[in-house]
């Protein structure tokens, strides 16, 4: 190949990035009990600590992904790139406040308070430059002092998450009110019991160093569902101290019963209410998802005479479900109600969300 078709192959590829990353894919979510849905990454680095990327990209990956609101929380005292970038815990958050007005992206300001094998981000702060000196329960304290929003991050990174004795000491001074249950693409499942015993909130975030990928975004990447009141910093803020969030990770959701409830009831609803059908056929059960959520269900209950064949609710789409009304079927009309275990949507552990589906079928 000459250098000439060379570069242009080059220069070829470089836009078709270039415009793959100027696309949004949207995530659409409907809202529940009043409340909007905000999309949010709450843990991420740049240059300023030891990520690979300036503040800004991390404003157009979000807004390529389909995101609300982002976080950067660069560490507090670890700098691998102090050589090549002055250490300012200030500069991610004004660098990439400009993108992120322009482009409608929430940002939260916010830092990760680091030592050793424990690690807590507080959102919201006033000053993130103050902590780096302080020991890990002074830092936490001098957080509580700026009304930070505190969460205790992956608690299992470094192997099965414990309850010890430093986080004991944290949570009876009331200096953290959430855990990232999710980091990652991973999914701390022993975490999750200490939710609902500890009255905790919930986090799910990526803790992306590296560059996001171009084109089509990781559905991997972790999410967390905000209920706010209004689209604003404030409106998280408002969210998260009320411990209105859910962890949303590829198919899975983790949160509160009515939240995850109500996001099956905002999102699934049947195109028609009634279906008709002969003794002994198929009939069809159409289920419209205006949400970028799958939901998986499972029958727990429906009548003697009818067999409803479960499947994936897949996400932004009409899904049908096979009814087959078997040979025995009472002809007439009937009011028919499934109940339906979700089993994506995970309310505590080994609890999934239940609901009931009523339609009417008239059976000739």
């Amino acid at each position: 190949m000459n250098l000439l078709k060379r570069t242009f192959v080059i220069l070829t590829f470089l836009l078709i990035g270039v415009a793959a990353a100027q696309v949004r894919i949207p995530l659409d979510i409907p809202d529940v009990s009043g409340y909007k849905v905000l999309k949010c990454d709450l843990h991420m680095h740049t240059v300023f600590s030891d990520g690979e990327v300036w503040p800004s990209v991390r404003v157009r990956e979000a807004w390529t992904e389909g995101l609300d609101a982002i976080a950067i929380t660069d560490h507090d005292k670890y700098h691998p790139h102090r050589d090549d970038v002055k250490v300012d815990l200030w500069r991610p958050y004004k660098i990439a406040l400009p993108l992120a007005e322009d482009t409608g992206i929430l940002l939260v300001p916010g830092v990760e308070i680091t030592r050793g094998n424990l690690h807590f981000n507080a959102l919201f702060v006033k000053d993130p430059t103050v902590f780096g000196e302080l020991e890990l329960l002074p830092a936490l304290r001098k957080a509580r002092e700026q009304d930070a929003f505190v969460f205790w991050n992956h608690p299992g990174w470094r192997g099965t998450a414990e309850w010890w004795p430093p986080i004991a000491e944290a949570y009876g001074e009331g200096l953290f009110q959430a855990i990232e249950v999710v980091n990652g693409t991973t999914c701390y499942a022993e975490s999750y019991p200490w939710v609902g015993e500890k009255k905790l909130g919930i986090v799910a975030d990526s803790d992306i160093h590296v560059p996001a990928p171009l084109g089509q975004p990781d559905r991997e990447r972790p999410i967390t569902l905000v209920f706010a009141r209004q689209a604003s910093v404030e409106g998280i803020r408002e969210a998260l101290f009320a411990k209105r969030s859910a962890a949303w990770l590829g198919e899975d959701v983790w949160g509160p019963e009515a939240l995850v409830t109500g996001l099956w009831r905002a999102s699934v609803k049947p195109t028609a209410s009634e279906i008709t059908a002969t003794a002994g056929r198929r009939a069809g059960l159409q289920l419209r998802n205006s949400s970028a959520i799958p939901f998986e269900m499972k029958v727990l209950k429906q009548p003697e005479w009818m067999r409803v064949r479960a499947r994936e609710v897949a996400p932004q789409r009409i899904t049908g479900v096979f009814v087959d009304i078997l040979k025995d079927a009472p002809k007439g009309t009937h009011e028919v109600e499934l109940e339906l275990e979700i089993t994506n949507l995970h309310t505590a552990p080994h609890k999934n969300v239940t609901v009931t589906l009523p339609f009417t079928a008239t059976v000739k």
